[in-house]
């Protein structure tokens, strides 16, 4: 049964509606390939009222890629807020990158599967959470040279684990916290070593 349709609206709520129903399917469909039709029954409208908050569909979806940067980058400026060095600031890039794509799979799919990010209106939102890991990289190494490439294979190495778990081909990886944990721990360890972090002596 489609829901009712509910032409009336208090100003503001048509809107957030519209953008929660939009991570749903989303979310629900693993794609943004989705019609402005199908959010228009998700939220129980018609079509033009869409058009009194968004011009189209993309916008819908582009709005939704610049909150999803906006959520990162807080997330990553309070991790990096509470790391004392810069090995802890490079953890804590790995983790809340990971958490952040495992407990919000709609707004990353958005956000770095979709092209939304290069567009001109997004690109100021997106790229300040990338430079945070080339600092951080640049402050290990005592220098930029490099840093950028560095970021690069830092930024592959968690984003195909991020992928992985939101993909199923880890299986019930992501039902374990444990196992979630592990492999995450894992990553960290072997992008620590490819930046040259000294081995901990081992206890005696």
């Amino acid at each position: 049964m489609k829901p009712a349709r509910r032409e009336s609206y208090h100003h503001g709520d048509l809107r957030n509606a519209l953008l929660q129903a939009a991570l749903e399917l989303v979310r629900e469909k693993r794609s943004t390939h989705f019609s402005l039709r199908d959010l228009a029954e998700r939220v129980g409208v018609t079509q033009p009222a869409i058009y009194r908050h968004f011009t189209d569909l993309d916008d819908v979806l582009s709005t939704l890629c610049r909150d999803g940067f906006d959520a990162f980058g807080n997330a990553e400026r309070q991790m990096l807020s509470e790391a004392s060095d810069p090995w802890a600031r490079l953890r804590a890039l790995i983790r809340v990158y990971v958490h952040f794509a495992t407990n919000n799979p709609a707004y990353f799919r958005i956000m770095f599967d979709s092209g939304f990010a290069n567009r001109p209106e997004n690109i100021g939102r997106a790229r300040p959470t990338f430079r945070y890991l080339v600092d951080v990289i640049a402050e290990i190494g005592g220098s930029r040279d490099g840093a950028f490439e560095k970021a690069v294979a830092t930024w592959a190495c968690m984003h195909g684990l991020s992928a992985l778990m939101l993909s199923g081909q880890l299986g019930a990886a992501l039902e374990k916290p444990a196992r979630t944990a592990r492999l995450e721990q894992t990553v960290t360890e072997l992008i620590e070593r490819g930046l040259g972090r000294p081995r901990a002596a081992p206890a005696r």
